[in-house]
C-alpha cells in the first residue's frame, strides 16, 4: 500500500504587512499606484538570518533614496515605492552588496534575497533577476549529521512574484512530505533524512486546473541545507 504523504506544518519566517498604497478615487476600487520591495539577509556558509544589514534603495537615474535595516528574522521591507528600476546597495560587517535593475511594478512586491559572505568582505554585484534559478547549499549550525534541510521560494515565471499558497512536495525513496509556501512564497522541510529528493510545486488557477513544476536528482548531505527555487509559470 502506498505511504500516506506526511504534511508538514506551514512554515513561516515572519509575516510582514506591506501596504501598497492606492490613489483616491470613486466609488470604483482605486488602482494601486506604489509598489513594493522586500527579501531575506542571510549568511551563505550557515543560511542563518543576518539581522541590521543596512540597506539603502535608489531611482535609477533620480535622486530619491530609500532607506532600511533587516529585523531580527533577516527580513526588510520598503513601500510607497513609485513604479520603476531602481538599485539597492546593502551593507553588512564591511561587505557591500549592489543589485542593480531591479523593477518594482504597482500593487506588487518585488523580491530581492541578499546573501552575505561573512568573514570574506569582498564586494558582490548583482543584476536583477540573475542566477534566479540556482541551487544553494550551505551549512545549518548545529544540525546533526542525520539530517538534512530542503527550503526555497515558489515564484511566477513572468512576473518574478512570489506565489503563496502552493502545494509543495518532496519526495524520496517511499517518503513523501508536503507543505504550503507561505504569504512570501516561501517553504522549507526540517529535519529530513539525507538522500536525493525530487521537489514540486502545483498552484491551483480557477477555470485552469493545477500548473506544476518539478525539481528532480536534490541531493542533500547531512549537516547540510539546500535552497530551491521553483518557478511557475502562472500566464500560460
Amino acid at each position: 500500500m502506498a505511504r500516506e504523504p506526511r504534511i508538514l506544518p506551514e512554515v513561516r519566517i515572519a509575516v510582514l504587512l506591506v501596504v501598497l498604497v492606492a490613489c483616491g478615487g470613486g466609488a470604483a476600487r482605486p488602482r494601486p499606484v506604489h509598489g513594493a520591495l522586500i527579501g531575506l539577509t542571510r549568511d551563505q556558509d550557515s543560511g542563518d538570518p543576518i539581522a541590521r544589514a543596512e540597506i539603502i534603495l535608489r531611482a535609477a537615474g533620480g535622486t530619491r533614496s530609500f532607506k532600511t535595516a533587516s529585523n531580527n528574522h533577516g527580513l526588510y521591507d520598503i513601500d510607497h515605492l513609485p513604479p520603476g528600476r531602481y538599485h539597492l546597495k546593502a551593507t553588512f560587517a564591511g561587505q557591500p552588496i549592489e543589485v542593480t535593475n531591479i523593477e518594482i511594478s504597482a500593487g506588487q512586491a518585488s523580491y530581492v534575497d541578499l546573501v552575505f559572505t561573512l568573514g570574506r568582505p569582498d564586494a558582490k554585484q548583482v543584476v536583477y533577476g540573475d542566477h534566479a534559478g540556482e541551487i544553494e547549499r550551505y551549512r545549518p549550525a548545529n544540525l546533526d549529521a542525520s539530517l538534512a534541510i530542503i527550503e526555497g521560494t515558489v515564484s511566477d515565471t513572468s512576473t518574478r512574484g512570489r506565489v503563496p499558497g502552493a502545494v509543495v512536495t518532496a519526495i524520496a525513496g517511499g517518503e513523501t512530505l508536503q507543505t504550503i509556501s507561505d504569504d512570501h512564497g516561501r517553504f522549507r522541510f526540517d529535519s529530513l533524512p539525507p538522500g536525493t529528493y525530487s521537489v514540486s510545486a502545483y498552484y491551483s488557477v480557477g477555470g485552469r486546473g493545477q500548473i506544476e513544476v518539478r525539481r528532480s536528482e536534490i541531493t542533500v548531505a547531512g549537516s547540510e541545507g539546500v535552497s530551491v527555487p521553483l518557478w511557475i509559470e502562472l500566464g500560460r
